[in-house]
This record gives C-alpha cells, structure tokens and sequence, in this order.
C-alpha cells in the first residue's frame, strides 16, 4: 500500500470567517469532525455484487450482478479482501459490530433460543431434538447490554440515527445513543401483510425490502444534521438482500431478460434473477445516498461504509467458493464484502489485511476523534491506518480474530480463530480434533492441516480457548444423557459444506 503524509494548514483569516459563520457549509464542513455513513446489508455472501473481492478470484464477485453505485465506491474507496462479520448470522453479528465486542464477550451469541436473563447470567437448557446431542448449550442473551456505536459518537458530539432492522432488542436504538430510528425493529418488521384481493404483500412493489423508505428517512435526517452544522452518524440498515427476495416490477422485467440466466436451471434461474433484481434496486438506494452526500456539498468529509452483517450461501453451482453458508463459522458464513469511501482514502485502493465488524466501533471513534469514549472491555482494533494506505506492523497483519457460536440452530456448536492466513475451527462436538486451514492456499477449507502442524493447531486452539474464558464467554459441556448413536456433524466429508437453513 502506498505511503500518505496529509498536510493540513488553516490560516487565520479562515479560522475567523468560520467562527463568524461567512465561509461556505462545503467549505466549513472539512473543518469538522467527519460525517460516517453505514450502510449495512443483510445477508449479502461476500461474492454478492459485481465487484471482486479478490482481484485474483472471478468466483469473488457475480457476473449476474449490476451494481454500479457499489462498483463506483470501489473505484473511490477502498475494497476490503478479507473483512468478516464477528458471527455467522443477523443478530449476533450486529452486537458485535454496535460494541466492539466477541460474541463470546457479549454472550448474545445466537439468533434465537434466548434465556430469560438479560444480565450475563447463562443457563443451559436443551430442547427435546436436542437431548440426547452429545454437548449441552448455553442459553444466549437476547438484548444488546453494552455501549454502541451510537452510545460513544454521541458522546463525541455527534448527531446518530439508525434507520432500518435492528434486532437488539434492549428497548430499540434510542436506548441506545441514537437520536432518530425506526424502533425496535427484527425480521418480522420487512414481512408487511398480504392485500386480501390479491393476496400480494401490500405496499412492496413501489418500497421492496423497504430499501427505498428506508434510505428516503436517511436523507431526510443527513439533511437535518447538515442543516444544524453538526457530525453525524448514519447507519442505514437493510432488510435487503434476506430471505424473502423482492424487487420493483420494471427492475425485474428487465433483470428477466438479461441473456446471462439462460444456462441456470429453472429453480435456480428464478433465484438469481430476482435476487439480481433486488440487488439492483438495493443498488439504485445506494446512489440515492450518494447523490445526496454531494448535493449537500459534504462528500469530502463524509465515509461511506458498505458491508453485510454476515455471509449467505450460493445463488448456483458455479458460485461455490466459499465452504459453508450463513449461521456457519465456515469462511461462506462470516467473510463479508467492504468497500469504504472517504477523506484520505486512496481511491480504487486494495486491503488484504483482516479486518472484523467488531473493529467498527473503535474505528468510527479513532475517525471522529472520539475515542476516549471508548469502552476499555472492547476487542476491535481501529483500523484507521490501514483506511489511510500507510503500512502497518506484522502485529497487527497477524493479530487473531474470535468468533464463538455455542449453540445448537442450523449449524452445530463451534468456535474459530483466524490469525493471518491461517484459520482453526473447533467443533464441540469432537473435542480431540481441530480443523486447520491455510487460506491463502485454501480459501475453501478443504485440506485440514492439524496434523501436518501440530504445534500451530495446539498453539491456536489454546489462545481461542483461553479469549473466550478471560472475556467470560460460555462453553458448551458434555452431556450425560447423550445417545452414543445421535446424528453428529462430520466436519471432514466435504460434501457437507453446511446448508443455512435460514429460519431468522
């Protein structure tokens, strides 16, 4: 990465027109602390748009999508190659993203199965299909109990909104730091009622996924915060591009005739082609957003953040780059697409360093020169430097990522650590054997290295153990009425790549 010194001098005259209110609002705007635009997509896997992740890997992006607003943020900003949600599904990656923190640390580590305690206080407790499994799961919180985002930039002075799905429950995001927001809003809230005489979802043929609604608040509120001279936080948070897939009529008649689908399956066609569909209205939001950061004259002191909450499965047969799916700590279910625009940001510029949702929070600080706001207990990392192109100490390239799924839902108890290019996932399940895998080489996890490298596997797996102890995550334990003959999951046939099943 290129090295960039940035050079700032502020003559006085100019210090006394601004203080006297006689200089331009695009002109003051780079005087103040910079805006941060989060838009957020539900359930995007990391090959979900037309750009490449991996400028090396045409499995990294879609041929069949037609996203040119995200294609015009990766020539402006920064495309992230190895960015990951801090979980495998909705709920638990945005905790990690809104605190800075582990699923381990903040123990709302599931999307369901909630125990009655909000407090930290675990219980276990099986359900019937799940009694005679061999490990007994802690029962995940089911609020955000910590400091967001929201929480810290308000105290750094900032104007907050969260428009769109929240799915922390805690009373909603104006518990939470945020000063406008749609409430305490989860899955059901995009499932609008069906129009007796047509039997259609009402109101979606004009607002699908209420994408456009929901950037139309946006706007309305970046307008606001301009117009009072104040820094602001945005986060747009979709219900695009989850389950169920929707899109305006005239965007998928013309997606329908797009020769690229013809040699898909018909199943498989109509998939693709609405999510295609949906993807380009969700698109067409993104511009809209775009457009207005210019209009209001704010763009050179404004970032825009694209990425998903975490990782999906794969739209056909041919997009399989990734092992897994959504609700997995297989690379498809927590490697997510970024790009990030902004002041400073080289543009058209490539990032392979990892980087994990649960450093936004610690970087919107760094950004907003708010980090005395910060809570101590946090475990992300700013990666401010690396937006700026400057190099970084190996440290930092090598650090280790946690990820902590201790439940029974789709996917089988596990936990993961990535350090670098390498990965260990641990299976409760089978507690003498770990997975290891050397993702420059094995981007797909199919070549299990343990027993090639015993000592690094040993090493790895004793530094995930011992961060989930010291943050007081909670572990799942064997159990004493398992059934030797229960189904378990064999994590080494490789043709079960995991399946999402995607109940929330």
């Amino acid at each position: 990465m290129k090295n960039q010194t940035i050079k700032k001098y502020v003559p006085t005259a100019l210090l006394c027109s601004l203080y006297f209110g006689l200089i331009p609002l695009s002109q003051a705007a780079a005087e103040r602390p910079p805006n941060i635009v989060l838009i957020l997509i539900d359930d995007m896997p990391w090959y979900g748009t037309d750009v490449r992740m991996d400028p090396d890997l045409p499995g990294s992006a879609m041929a069949f999508r037609n996203m040119p607003n995200v294609q015009m943020l990766a020539k402006q900003g920064m495309t992230f190659q190895n960015a990951y949600s801090g979980a495998g599904m909705c709920a638990p990656s945005r905790c990690c993203l809104q605190t800075g923190m582990t699923a381990a640390r903040h123990l709302y580590s599931g999307n369901g199965g909630f125990g009655p305690m909000t407090d930290g206080t675990v219980e276990y407790k099986t359900k019937k299909a799940d009694a005679k499994r061999p490990v007994l799961c802690p029962e995940p919180q089911g609020n955000i109990r910590f400091p967001s985002i929201g929480d810290v930039l308000k105290a750094g002075g900032y104007t907050t909104a969260h428009i769109g799905k929240w799915h922390l429950y805690g009373g909603g995001p104006e518990k939470h730091g945020y000063d406008v927001s749609d409430g305490e809003t989860d899955n059901k809230t995009f499932r609008p009622a069906k129009d007796p005489k047509t039997g259609k979802n009402a109101d979606t043929d004009a607002d699908p996924k209420f994408m456009f609604s929901i950037t139309e608040r946006g706007i309305d509120f970046m307008e606001s915060a301009v117009k009072a001279r104040k820094p602001f936080f945005l986060q747009l948070s979709h219900y695009a591009t989850h389950a169920f897939y929707q899109a305006r009529p005239e965007t998928l008649a013309k997606v329908e005739n797009d020769p690229l689908f013809k040699h898909l399956k018909p199943r498989e066609k109509k998939d693709a082609v609405i999510g295609a569909a949906m993807c380009a209205d969700l698109d067409t939001t993104i511009g809209m957003v775009l457009k207005k950061i210019d209009q209001l004259g704010i763009a050179k002191n404004t970032y825009v953040v694209f990425v998903s909450d975490n990782g999906y499965h794969s739209w056909n047969e041919d997009m399989e780059t990734l092992r897994g799916a959504k609700w997995w700590l297989w690379e498809a279910g927590i490697r997510v697409p970024m790009i990030v625009r902004g002041p400073s940001i080289p543009a058209g510029s490539r990032c392979d360093v990892n980087v994990v949702n649960y450093d936004f929070l610690p970087t919107f600080a760094d950004l907003a020169g708010a980090s005395t706001h910060v809570p101590k207990e946090v475990d992300g990392t700013s990666f401010k430097t690396l937006l700026f192109g400057k190099p970084v100490l190996a440290s930092y390239e090598n650090r280790p990522l946690f990820f902590h799924y201790p439940h029974y839902r789709v996917a089988p108890p596990s936990s993961a650590i990535i350090a670098g290019n390498w990965k260990l996932l641990h299976f409760y399940e089978w507690p003498d054997q770990e997975l290891l895998f050397n993702l420059t080489d094995d981007l797909g996890e199919q070549s299990n290295l343990a027993a090639v490298q015993p000592e690094r596997s040993s090493q790895m797996v004793k530094q995930l153990m011992s961060q989930i102890k010291t943050v007081g995550g909670y572990f799942p334990k064997p159990n004493p009425d398992a059934d030797p003959n229960a189904k378990v999951y064999d994590p080494n046939k490789l043709a079960d790549k995991g399946d999402a099943g995607d109940p929330d």
